[in-house]
């Protein structure tokens, strides 16, 4: 299980680290988790009752995520409070009303705004197919973000996947609890890396306007070096920017730690 992921940006022949997530694991299930970037740093921690994550906090409680579940045992609505008042409403939607914990729908609901944003609510649809014989995973995901003016936008991520090899989250039974971990950030959108199982080999951005034009946004690849048992252990992205038309491509190094439990 992934244990460690550091994200840097390249200058040159400098680097410099824009994030960190580490993740804690005691008796096998997810105990800790942190989030470290220039801007925010939260570590959480998590209270079990029943065997499943009932809610995510902080050591100060400030900062609480809880978790309501169908009967099925899946996630179907998450809470975020900070300083004991609820800023963002999350509902999930899954493939079939049985028990697949495959994830189809996420709307979030912004209680309170975010400073510095006019978005009161983004809906997230994933779509799933084949990449390889008898395998599946999700290859797109779509973003629609209603404002406060009552307009709308949309932005859709196409993936890239090879079977051949996993993503960081291939064998972690928390992966719908790291996409909501990760979205307490309101300022992250690509949800699709923690819900999918397979190695990513690029991703095209494109964004919608209210008439329905594509325009590409973002466009990057990826190189990554693996371990023998199929984890990645270093990658190195490749950004391409469109919009603005100006941009310089930028690019990315990650690093990943596993602990040896397979």
């Amino acid at each position: 299980m992934v244990t460690e992921i550091v994200r840097y940006e390249q200058h040159d022949t400098n680097q410099q680290e824009i994030n960190r997530q580490t993740f804690g694991y005691e008796t096998g299930r997810l105990a800790s988790y942190t989030d470290q970037n220039p801007d925010r740093a939260l570590s959480f921690k998590f209270k079990y009752v029943g065997g499943k994550v009932a809610y995510a906090y902080t050591a100060d409680h400030s900062t609480v995520l809880n978790f309501d579940y169908d009967q099925f045992e899946r996630i179907e609505k998450a809470s975020l409070l900070v300083n004991n008042k609820e800023q963002t409403v999350f509902s999930l939607n899954y493939e079939s009303p049985d028990r697949t914990t495959r994830l189809t729908g996420l709307v979030e609901t912004r209680i309170l705004l975010p400073a510095n944003s006019s978005i009161i609510s983004r809906t997230f649809q994933f779509s799933y197919q084949e990449i390889a014989g008898k395998t599946e995973d999700l290859v797109i995901q779509t973003v629609q973000n209603a404002y406060k003016d009552g307009s709308r936008t949309e932005e859709e991520f196409d993936f890239d996947l090879s079977a051949q090899n996993h993503s960081p989250y291939y064998d972690s039974g928390q992966t719908i609890v790291f996409a909501l971990l990760a979205l307490t950030n309101p300022n992250e959108v690509e949800i699709a890396r923690y819900l999918q199982r397979f190695d990513c080999q690029s991703v095209t951005h494109e964004i919608m306007n209210t008439g329905g034009n594509r325009s590409l946004r973002e466009y990057s690849q990826f190189t990554t070096d693996f371990d023998g048992n199929y984890n990645p252990i270093r990658s190195s992205q490749q950004t391409t920017i469109t919009i603005p038309t100006d941009s310089p491509n930028r690019y990315y190094q990650q690093t990943f730690q596993f602990n040896c439990v397979e």
